[in-house]
């Protein structure tokens, strides 16, 4: 049965994000088309909405590629979650309710979990899901919208550059622990320290290699 132009939309960006597609990648249409079973249309539609989200590129006459960051880009990228960030967990320490702290807290073992398994990527998405859940509970649509492009794109970015270092995850209990004091001071400290980690932790100077053929990576996924 044909996929959906949705779902192709969420399997592309998920490969991207997960890091099976890398950047430079190019994405073939008729290659994509035939491994969801669809005409060019539907994910030529998927590649403008992508490419409006900054996770790829269309060069003219040459085709459409993953997103490659610059290391201004990238620089950029982390500039502006900081600013967001702090914004966004400032305002929910004035309004996390105990069900959003439950959540929050679960997120974090489940992150812990998958550090303790070796399971980077998983730990790599929940993280990111951390940061976002913090910008939706906030209460300012913005926040969420404009972060939720910015995290995608930093996966990007770890996936081009690599690590010099793993990030840690102590960082997420401590940002926690003053949202659920109500310190809105200490917490947008420490998201910034964090997120200065994070970015300190990115090898600008080091290239991941490019995986799979573009068949192997949709196929992995269906598997």
């Amino acid at each position: 049965m044909p996929a959906s132009e949705s779902e192709i939309y969420i399997a592309i960006k998920d490969a991207i994000i997960d890091q099976r597609l890398r950047p430079n990648m190019q994405l073939v249409e008729e290659d994509i088309a035939e491994s969801f079973g669809v005409s060019r249309t539907p994910v030529r539609n998927v590649f403008r909405r992508l490419a409006a989200e900054k996770l790829v590129s269309v060069v003219p006459y040459k085709g459409t590629f993953v997103w490659c960051p610059t290391v201004s880009e990238s620089k950029e990228v982390f500039e502006m979650r900081r600013v967001l960030e702090e914004a966004a967990v400032r305002r929910i320490c004035r309004r996390l309710d105990e069900q959003d702290r439950q959540q929050l807290a679960r997120m974090l073992e489940e992150e812990l979990e998958a550090n303790e398994r070796g399971d980077l990527f998983r730990a790599l998405r929940i993280s990111g899901d951390f940061h976002l859940r913090i910008a939706q509970m906030a209460g300012n649509s913005y926040y969420s919208k404009y972060l939720e492009e910015l995290i995608s794109l930093s996966y990007v970015i770890i996936a081009f550059y690599g690590g010099k270092k793993p990030t840690r995850c102590d960082h997420h209990k401590q940002i926690l622990n003053a949202i659920e004091r109500g310190d809105g001071q200490t917490a947008a400290e420490l998201m910034t320290l964090h997120l200065k980690e994070v970015e300190d932790g990115i090898d600008y100077g080091g290239l991941w290699e490019t995986p799979s053929t573009m068949a192997d990576i949709f196929k992995l996924k269906l598997v």
